[in-house]
């Protein structure tokens, strides 16, 4: 039992760590200015695609399926802004930044995902031309196994 305990300690010790880090590489500190508030707010795409952003200051979760709904992209990490667009950049990774259109108050397109990011991805997945419309109803993002991702 004791076993068990310590990777759930260390995955749940890990989940609270996203909030501490500074979101806003211009520095502006305004949520307004990226459209993204302090609520986790999720984004559903075609099928079983989802992202969930939990503010400018709080972690962020994509996972995306290949056509065939097995094969799939998924990451953990945060949402950044840098010369005024915005990107998902995973958790310590400076290999992967994903640029993120907002199309309107409730639609975001991922974009020119960089070389790096295919570590995320397994064969005929992509995060590229993924959008996502917000959902009214936040609902978790899982991955394949039910794990929340955000």
């Amino acid at each position: 039992m004791r076993a068990l305990l310590i990777p759930l300690v260390l995955v749940l010790s890990s989940c609270g760590q996203g909030g501490q880090e500074p979101q806003a590489a211009n520095g502006s500190g305004n949520s307004s200015a990226a459209g993204l508030d302090d609520d986790l707010q999720t984004f559903a795409g075609a099928g079983k695609d989802r992202l969930c952003i939990g503010g400018r200051a709080a972690p962020a979760a994509v996972i995306t399926y290949a056509a065939d709904g097995l094969k799939n992209c998924s990451a953990s990490g945060r949402m950044e802004e840098r010369g005024g667009k915005l990107y998902f950049a995973p958790q310590e990774d400076s290999s992967c930044r994903i640029e993120v259109r907002r199309e309107g108050e409730t639609r975001l397109t991922m974009v020119a995902p960089t070389a790096g990011c295919a570590f995320y991805c397994g064969p005929g997945a992509s995060f590229e031309g993924k959008t996502f419309s917000r959902m009214d109803k936040p609902e978790p993002v899982v991955d394949l196994a039910g794990d929340p991702l955000c």
